[in-house]
């Protein structure tokens, strides 16, 4: 039970795919637009962003500062080699959906809820988290366009100025007012007294944007004949799983070379190797990515590497939370002992 109550998101995210891919792709374009259409990708990603960057705790910020390593090395790892490691893996592919969907899902900053709720999961230092968090977010706005301009997509000729303008609207901005919102007298205290509503608010508007690229993708799939083979579809999991736990290695073995506490690596484990679903949505529905071309496929990486982050970062916080929780009481028998003094 307690499993299910942590997993919502992911459950969740299970049904709503497939059920708005079957909607899209059994239903006509009228029926199609009657829901896909009145949800806009833009406003609702700018209302996600506002809303976590809202309801991150911004005093936390000042600790993570005081140790700007771990920071430096989390952002360097998620922002700058992930999209190396994702690069030769997508041009594997032969389907550009596969392979430009991949790169979108490498080049997104890491995502604003589940890195720190992992963080803390494994007891590790959450403010570290949290900088990692808004340093890529922040530094997306320029890098995610020129990656994509430099790798997968050097062939489409990318502008990255029309990308970067959206990002800097969609991205940079509520995240910037949300932050400031915090130090509003009237507001304010609204993000400390109500934070837990404000992320479930938060990642049910990400459910929101899944579910219409759903509906799209499904009815664009009513015009192909062909689609990709179950090796294919087998082979996308496996890359989404080896590069992000690839990104989890480098993080834990730089983390190690450079001397960063045990709790301030398992942030950087996990802000790290994480990404975030909506933006990277919002740049595959982007025309200067696409160029107009017909890619029902595009957003299956992005999906899969988060629903893959989701279920693997569940199993390994727990796992580093008990190794820790056995470091603190090595003797199980004096740990009963002292729990039973508490007691008394």
């Amino acid at each position: 039970m307690r499993w299910i109550v942590q997993s919502w998101f992911l459950l969740t995210l299970l049904i709503v795919l497939p059920g708005g891919m079957g909607y899209g792709l059994l239903v006509g374009a009228e029926w199609q637009q009657a829901i896909s259409g009145r949800i806009q990708p833009g406003p609702t990603t700018i209302a996600i962003l506002f809303l976590m960057a809202f309801s991150l705790d911004s005093s936390r910020l000042r600790e993570a500062f005081r140790s700007p390593i771990p920071v430096v090395w989390g952002t360097v790892v998620n922002i700058g080699l992930i999209p190396l490691m994702a690069w030769p893996v997508a041009l594997w592919f032969s389907l550009p959906d596969f392979a430009l969907g991949l790169m979108i899902a490498a080049v997104v900053p890491c995502t604003l809820a589940t890195a720190s709720v992992s963080t803390r999961q494994a007891k590790g230092n959450d403010a570290i988290s949290l900088l990692i968090t808004l340093v890529t977010n922040l530094a997306s706005v320029f890098l995610t366009p020129l990656w994509l301009k430099w790798t997968i997509s050097m062939e489409a000729d990318i502008d990255p100025w029309p990308v970067i303008g959206n990002l800097a609207r969609t991205v940079l901005l509520p995240t910037i007012i949300g932050q400031a919102a915090r130090f509003a007298p009237l507001i304010g205290p609204i993000a400390k007294a109500y934070r837990f509503q404000i992320g479930i608010l938060a990642q049910c508007l990400v459910l929101l944007i899944v579910f219409k690229a759903a509906i799209d993708a499904g009815g664009r799939l009513q015009d192909h004949d062909v689609w990709p083979a179950g090796f294919e579809f087998v082979a996308l999991v496996m890359a989404c799983v080896v590069v992000h736990l690839a990104a989890m290695l480098v993080a834990h073995i730089g983390g190690r070379l450079s001397g960063i506490a045990r709790e301030d690596r398992i942030a950087t484990l996990f802000a790290g190797s994480q990404k975030t679903l909506p933006v990277g949505l919002l740049v595959a529905a982007m025309p200067a990515i696409t160029h107009g071309r017909s890619l029902p496929f595009i957003t299956f990486p992005i999906l899969i590497f988060h629903a893959c982050q989701l279920l693997l970062d569940s199993a390994i916080a727990d796992r580093l939370a008990s190794r820790g929780n056995h470091r603190l009481n090595p003797d199980p028998v004096t740990a009963i002992s002292v729990e039973n003094n508490a007691d008394r």
